[in-house]
């Protein structure tokens, strides 16, 4: 509910808000003036409500006002509210075919093909999905539609499938308290090595470092209680000799968690260089160096992990959406032989 100055009238809802008088009370006196505001503003992040002061959106007692500035019971202050940016997207360029699979005003889903990062990190600082985005969203010169989208969560560069992205700054803080809360529901699919029996169950092993490893960003199953806790939950769908499709939904956020878990009980990831046949695999991919044998072995060139599903519950539809990307040609050819 929006706040409403003492005295004033209802707010008409049929028009786009255009200002916000505020009455300070006891509970904000003596704050902060950005502080204050995100009491009220409570659907704006802090940095949000500095950039509005910063821009000079808030007045106090009529005049323009810093961040810093201490208020008190009484104050009066006026927020006006700048007109949102909208959307304005074009199609994605002939060689970058990513498929769209939901967009609206408040925000975009993709299914990422494997193999691109989704944004900048060491070498690779071109040619990643914000930059997609980006190409596709950006208008510096039409402020009433040059829209910044922002990832809303991540997935590795092999892994492929939905990713999801805001289009709206509101949009992007209260759906990024979500993934923070375990609110928002993830569904994987992989192709693994042998088949998981039984053929569905709960996966209770903590994770922590692989100290026996050469490769430092290693991790491993904990059987003895140790490692910070983590939960798979896993369901066979298919079966496929020498391989299975399994359903794969993480209760927990561990790095390398789906990985970890599948590989400590004896179904690792088709594809997977570290905790796949052999971790020399990797080291010989980041030296360049991946043999023909190797690449046999391996069966696929990347893990054969997908984000298949995210469901949650959309603040400005104000119920639940699901997004779904499909089982990708590659992983698909590994169960249809």
């Amino acid at each position: 509910m929006l706040p409403r100055f003492p005295g004033d009238p209802p707010r008409d809802l049929s028009r786009p808000l255009e200002e916000l008088r505020l009455r300070i009370d006891a509970r904000q006196s003596g704050a902060r003036l950005d502080q204050a505001l995100c009491f009220f503003l409570h659907w704006r992040s802090r940095t949000s409500v500095q950039k509005l002061i910063a821009d000079g959106f808030v007045t106090v007692l009529g005049k323009p006002a810093r961040a810093g500035i201490r208020v008190a019971a009484g104050d009066e202050v006026r927020v006006r509210i700048p007109p949102r940016a909208t959307p304005d997207p074009v199609g994605p360029p002939e060689d970058l075919p990513i498929p769209i699979l939901y967009e609206d005003r408040w925000m975009v889903a993709l299914d990422k093909p494997a193999g691109l990062a989704v944004h900048p990190a060491g070498r690779r600082v071109h040619g990643t999905l914000i930059h997609f985005l980006h190409q596709r969203y950006r208008r510096p010169g039409d402020p009433a539609h040059d829209v910044v989208p922002r990832l809303l969560h991540r997935i590795d560069r092999e892994t492929s499938g939905v990713v999801a992205a805001s289009l709206d700054e509101d949009h992007h803080a209260r759906v990024g308290h979500l993934f923070e809360a375990r609110a928002v529901r993830k569904t994987y699919l992989a192709v693994v090595h042998g088949c998981p029996d039984p053929a569905e169950g709960l996966v209770d092993f903590g994770i922590g470092p692989a100290a026996d490893s050469p490769i430092r960003l290693k991790l491993e199953a904990r059987r003895d209680g140790s490692g910070l806790p983590a939960l798979t939950r896993y369901r066979v769908l298919r079966r496929s000799d020498p391989f299975a499709l399994v359903e794969l939904e993480p209760r927990t956020g561990r790095t390398h968690q789906l990985r970890v878990h599948m590989a400590a009980i004896g179904c690792p990831l088709v594809g997977d260089k570290i905790y796949g046949v052999d971790e020399r695999f990797f080291l010989e991919h980041l030296a360049g160096e991946l043999s023909a044998e190797s690449r046999t072995r391996l069966v696929l060139e990347r893990q054969a992990l997908h984000a298949h599903r995210l469901r949650f519950l959309h603040p400005g539809l104000g119920r639940e959406l699901e997004l779904e990307a499909p089982l990708p040609a590659d992983m698909a050819a590994l169960i249809d032989r």
